[in-house]
C-alpha cells in the first residue's frame, strides 16, 4: 500500500479536483473535433489510448502522486510540493480557457483572444510561477 505524506495530501487533492474539472470540460469541449485541443502530447496520447480513456487518466494521476511523493521524501520538499501545485494551477487555467471557448456564443471575441494568450502563457509562465509561490509558502508552514 502506498503511503501519502500528510503534507502532500492537500496539494494532491487540489490537483485531483482541478484535473477532474479540466479533463471533463476538455472531453466535452472537443466533442468530435480533436483539433480544438492545443496540447500535442495529449493528442498523441489520445491517439494511443483514446480520448475518453480512464486508463490514461488513471496512469497520469498515479504518476503525479508517485513522482511528487518520491521527490518530496528523497530529494526536496519544495519541489515535491511544487509539482502538484503547479499542475493544479495549470489545470485550473486549462479549465478556464475551455469556459471561454465554449461560451463563444455570447459573441465575446475578446475572451477567445484571451483564451489563446492564456493557454500559451499560462502553461509556461503563470502556472509554474503561482505553483512555486504556493509550494514555497506551504513548505515554510511545515513543521520540521
Amino acid at each position: 500500500m502506498v503511503k501519502i505524506n500528510k503534507n502532500l495530501l492537500i496539494p494532491l487533492l487540489f490537483y485531483l479536483g482541478a484535473f477532474i474539472l479540466d479533463s471533463s470540460i476538455t472531453t466535452y469541449g472537443i466533442s468530435n473535433n480533436l483539433g480544438s485541443e492545443g496540447d500535442k502530447i495529449v493528442l498523441w496520447l489520445w491517439g494511443i489510448f483514446g480520448k475518453d480513456s480512464l486508463l490514461l487518466k488513471g496512469i497520469y494521476v498515479a504518476l503525479v502522486f508517485t513522482i511528487s511523493g518520491i521527490i518530496y521524501r528523497k530529494f526536496s520538499k519544495l519541489i515535491g510540493l511544487f509539482i502538484p501545485y503547479g499542475l493544479t494551477v495549470g489545470h485550473i487555467l486549462g479549465f478556464s480557457t475551455w469556459i471561454f471557448f465554449l461560451n463563444n456564443y455570447f459573441g465575446l471575441i475578446i475572451l477567445y483572444k484571451f483564451h489563446v494568450l492564456l493557454g500559451n502563457i499560462g502553461i509556461f509562465i503563470i502556472a509554474p510561477l503561482i505553483g512555486f509561490v504556493l509550494a514555497f509558502i506551504h513548505s515554510k508552514r511545515i513543521k520540521q
